[in-house]
């Protein structure tokens, strides 16, 4: 089931809210909070990420004792460490995460920080994500309609490639460097399909092969093989 209405996750909210024993912010991420910027009319789940275990633990019960049960993920979720998803017979989905939304990419103090509230009750807040860091959060899922998103967040101007840039570094500087391939990636297919300019497109590109440059010779160095040896391209 699809949720078009913002006052039917407002109303999910006070549930929660009548819930919450101690604070907790919740940061949405995805379509949900794609909506809230006005660059979506509705969103077949809701994502979101608490950090910390307990936080996560207190949103988790909660969400149980609401009628929520947890089912299994989709193949769309290959790349994703996702914590749970949950569902509910009102139609009501839940992709809740804890601080990681990947096996490495996170919700940095960068991300917390740009993050606008939309939600306050009790002790629950709910903030979404900037058009910036859904896009960078959008790299690593291969769910439908994620490389539309993408392409929607750029042509509605919501995406500021200098932050782009900066959390690139920061997430490679805390040992993500994997995901620059995964980024380079998604940034390439958008060029590529929908025809958007992406100004730091060639950076990504260059980051992306001096990892892949850095990981072959690794490889090469624990086999053994003398590199004089391998064919030249």
């Amino acid at each position: 089931m699809m949720i078009s209405d913002s006052g039917r996750m407002t109303g999910l909210m006070d549930e929660l809210a009548g819930c919450m024993d101690s604070e907790v912010d919740l940061y949405m991420i995805g379509g949900g909070a794609m909506m809230f910027l006005g660059s979506k009319a509705a969103t077949k789940d809701i994502d979101l990420v608490v950090l910390g275990s307990e936080a996560y633990d207190a949103v988790h019960n909660s969400l149980k004792d609401l009628g929520f049960e947890s089912i299994r993920p989709g193949a769309g979720y290959s790349r994703m460490n996702l914590s749970d998803m949950l569902e509910r017979k009102d139609g009501f989905r839940i992709d809740l995460f804890d601080t990681r939304v990947c096996s490495k990419l996170k919700l940095t103090e960068g991300m917390a920080s740009r993050a606008a509230l939309r939600y306050q009750n009790g002790n629950l807040r709910l903030f979404s994500c900037s058009g910036s860091d859904i896009l960078i959060f959008k790299s690593i899922t291969e769910r439908d309609g994620d490389i539309e998103d993408c392409g929607r967040l750029i042509e509605l101007n919501q995406v500021d490639w200098d932050i782009v840039l900066s959390e690139v570094m920061v997430q490679i500087s805390e040992g993500n460097d994997v995901w620059i391939t995964w980024i380079a990636d998604r940034l390439n297919v958008l060029s590529e399909t929908m025809g958007v300019s992406i100004p730091v497109l060639k950076t990504i590109d260059r980051m992306a092969d001096e990892y892949l440059a850095a990981w072959e010779n690794e490889l090469i160095e624990r086999s053994g093989i003398d590199p004089d040896t391998l064919p030249k391209e």
